[in-house]
């Protein structure tokens, strides 16, 4: 494999369809330059790694791909339709959901209710295409719930849950849109080792529905759960694979050594 071109992956997961493609993307604030002519794939049913250190621009790639930044170059196509100069509402019309590092569940509802929000705000950006009834929408949103392990603390108020229950209702939420894309910002982010084992699984569970792609930045979570990963440094791709390889580059290895020393 070389740097930018892991093969390994590539082959194997080949002949599944392309549900987002990004094209020489590049964002820049000023004079400074946050992602640099960024190429990639990210095929269906894909757990997707964008990794690096601190500053090394996958959050803000994450943040392109759900409109939050719109690039300064570039372009960037969801099933085969550009995504140039569209909002984040749009984008979430299309099927692409995200959640973000700090969970936005409001509190004093109930699990079950924060999820049937979601469910419902679905319905209503197709309200005339498909409508649904309200025995519909909670049907699904326990169905959610059940998916990523609160089946069993449906009535319990969301911000009476600890940080970890509230990251696996986060994921309940964004599901509840139908993506065919699930963006996440440091899902790992506060949790203790005993959580992210618990999230790893869950992740495995939501990719046999929907594409995922998030940005995170434990090497060794990323190891057990993504099927694919693109590595950055200083804005640039600097590999790209399965992730055994990716971490095996030499350049690789010094980022994220250096990332060590500065952190």
């Amino acid at each position: 494999m070389t740097a930018a071109d892991g093969e390994g992956a590539a082959a194997i997961e080949s002949d599944r369809p392309v549900v987002l493609a990004a094209r020489g993307v590049s964002m820049r604030f000023g004079g400074f330059t946050a992602v640099d002519g960024v190429d990639f794939d990210v095929r269906e049913g894909e757990l997707h790694a964008l990794v690096g250190p601190n500053g090394a621009g996958k959050s803000t790639m994450l943040n392109l791909l759900g409109g939050q930044l719109l690039q300064t170059s570039g372009d960037l196509t969801f099933l085969g339709r550009s995504l140039r100069a569209t909002t984040p509402h749009t984008r979430a019309r299309l099927g692409i959901g995200h959640a973000f590092q700090l969970t936005s569940v409001v509190p004093g509802f109930s699990c079950l209710d924060n999820v049937v929000l979601a469910v419902e705000g679905c319905r209503h950006m197709a309200a005339l295409l498909r409508a649904r009834s309200r025995r519909q929408d909670v049907a699904r949103a326990r169905e959610l719930l059940e998916l990523v392990g609160l089946g069993g603390q449906a009535d319990t108020a969301a911000d009476a849950l600890g940080h970890g229950g509230q990251k696996q209702l986060e994921v309940a939420i964004a599901l509840g849109n139908e993506p065919r894309l699930l963006l996440l910002d440091e899902p790992t982010s506060g949790l203790t080792e005993h959580e992210r084992a618990g999230l790893g699984d869950l992740l495995r569970r939501v990719a046999a529905r929907s594409t995922i792609v998030m940005a995170e930045h434990d090497v060794n979570f990323v190891r057990r759960v993504a099927t694919r990963v693109t590595a950055f440094s200083l804005g640039r791709k600097i590999a790209e694979g399965a992730a055994d390889e990716v971490f095996a580059v030499p350049e690789v290895r010094q980022v994220f050594l250096r990332g060590a020393e500065h952190a």
